[in-house]
């Protein structure tokens, strides 16, 4: 039986509530209604819910509180919440409704397809986080299970081949039931002694090293791994320090397209060294860094969602306006229709400039050049806020680079230089060469940045400003990567200094 998308309507008259379940009727929803915020509450305690809309105006407990409720619950934080009002319509309402929690604001009367279609999608999106959180748990509980399963197999069997192998006394007694200890599992296990020559291989290991156990013994380190200089070199290392303590390393050279854990138990008469195979492991984080990349689209897709959803509601309002047929659109309504749109189409484009693959117009040419001809639009800038510019630019040698992106940096960093300083304040631009290295310094009097906050730029859509849309720095972090440089931040109560570091070696090449 295909499963029920579980949704909660929350509406204190009866009629909304059979409206609602008549535009939704479906065999793949579950509609639950209740005709109060106290009532809704009440049901989140016993069900588990995928979507909730939810009236705004109710009585005793209102949509914004019964929402900001729901949010404290910890099982119920993910649940997407859609406002449907027809009163509380006011932009202050609209941030109010975002505020307490809630993914979307619809008005009522509202469009019957278009409530489905966003119902439809909160669904899917809400469904997708499930599956992406249960996989992610899974995949956790995977590697636990299986590091503290190789942790309590490794312990056991190395202590009593540490132990038992390379004592002579019990040599013949011990020997036996450490073969067929080493027998029984699946990852490699060898033994040399002062010489480097095998005393002791495991059936596992024989595929791993190439040769069977009887052309082994007697045979030295050297000549079995020939072929493999750097694991004979790192075994050698480990046998003639003088710590006896064990050795763990990784080595993807013993065969084609796997990955051991090479552990090694140094002592006086010889090496016991445990292959185990971690190609599996290996797969595993690296399907969790997919999904960690899968997680941060999503942030990403949001933060886009977010700051294109409110010129779009200005230009969307203004048409419906204009439909209703009360009266004709001014052009100043235009001129604030066209400001909308050429800002999410600006939103965009910056989004679109933190492609790490954006092909680049790289030229031979000076930095300080591309400095001097930004200082005048610079120092207008600050004169407009009583700011001051100075520049300190030394010689500075030509490497290629695209001036068009350079500008856009060296500007991002000035004008966030700017805002962060008080009237009177004195930001510094300099340019130096040291070991082999240009450097670019933007260097403000502002009051510094919090640690929490620093860690934190980059980021795309990540502000500290009121207005602004967390694009910029991110855009000079993806600047600075597609030339090879490395930004550099240091922060204090007296200021912010951003080094721009680009290695000419890197830049030649």
């Amino acid at each position: 039986m295909k499963e029920q998308f579980k949704i909660l309507m929350v509406d204190d008259r009866p009629e909304n509530l059979m409206a609602l379940e008549a535009v939704l009727a479906s065999p793949d929803y579950l509609l639950v209604g209740v005709t109060s915020g106290e009532g809704a509450l009440k049901c989140l305690l016993n069900d588990d819910f995928a979507l909730i809309l939810l009236d705004v105006q109710m009585p005793n407990l209102n949509g914004f509180d019964t929402a900001k409720i729901i949010r404290t619950r910890q099982k119920c934080q993910n649940i997407p919440i859609i406002f449907i009002t027809a009163i509380s319509q006011t932009e202050e309402n609209v941030l109010e409704g975002y505020d307490s929690g809630a993914v979307d604001y619809i008005f009522k009367p509202f469009n019957p397809q278009i409530l489905r279609a966003k119902v439809d999608a909160f669904l899917r999106m809400h469904h997708c986080q499930l599956k992406l959180v249960q996989q992610r748990e899974m995949l956790k509980r995977q590697i636990a299970e299986m590091d503290n399963l190789n942790e309590q197999l490794t312990n056991t069997t190395l202590e009593l081949c540490r132990n038992e192998i390379l004592l002579e006394s019990m040599v013949a007694e011990r020997t036996q039931r450490i073969s067929s200890i080493l027998e029984s599992i699946k990852d490699g296990f060898f033994a040399v002694d002062a010489d480097y020559k095998f005393t002791y291989v495991s059936k596992a290991a024989e595929p791993i090293l190439g040769w069977s156990r009887q052309e082994l013994l007697g045979k030295t380190l050297f000549e079995v791994l020939s072929h493999n200089p750097v694991l004979t070199e790192q075994l050698v290392a480990v046998s003639t320090g003088e710590s006896e303590e064990p050795v763990c390393f990784e080595s993807a050279c013993l065969l084609p397209e796997r990955c051991y854990e090479v552990r090694v138990y140094p002592a006086k008469n010889g090496l016991s060294v445990y292959l185990n195979d971690i190609t599996e492991r290996k797969l595993i984080d690296k399907e969790m860094a997919r999904l960690d990349r899968l997680n941060l689209i999503g942030e990403m897709a949001a933060g886009i969602a977010h700051e294109i959803r409110n010129p779009m509601t200005t230009v969307r309002g203004f048409l419906q306006y204009a439909k209703s047929g009360k009266a004709a659109l001014s052009p100043a309504n235009l001129d604030l229709m066209v400001e909308e749109l050429d800002r999410a189409n600006s939103i965009i484009t910056e989004f679109l400039s933190l492609a790490k693959n954006k092909n680049t117009d790289k030229q031979l040419q000076n930095l300080g050049n591309i400095i001097e001809s930004l200082l005048p639009l610079i120092r207008a800038e600050a004169i407009l806020d009583g700011k001051t510019v100075v520049e300190d630019i030394g010689p500075l040698t030509d490497f290629p680079f695209d001036a068009k992106e350079i500008r856009q940096l060296i500007l991002n960093l000035a004008m966030n230089g700017l805002e962060a300083m008080q009237t009177g304040g004195t930001m510094k631009l300099r340019a130096y060469e040291e070991a082999g290295e240009v450097v670019l310094v933007v260097e403000d009097q502002g009051s510094g940045i919090e640690p929490d906050i620093l860690v934190k730029l980059g980021t795309p859509f990540f502000t500290t400003k009121d207005t602004g849309t967390g694009l910029g720095l991110a855009i000079c972090f993806s600047i600075a990567a597609r030339h090879q440089a490395i930004i550099d931040i240091k922060s204090s109560e007296t200021g912010t200094a951003i080094y721009v570091r680009f290695k000419l070696a890197s830049c030649q090449s």
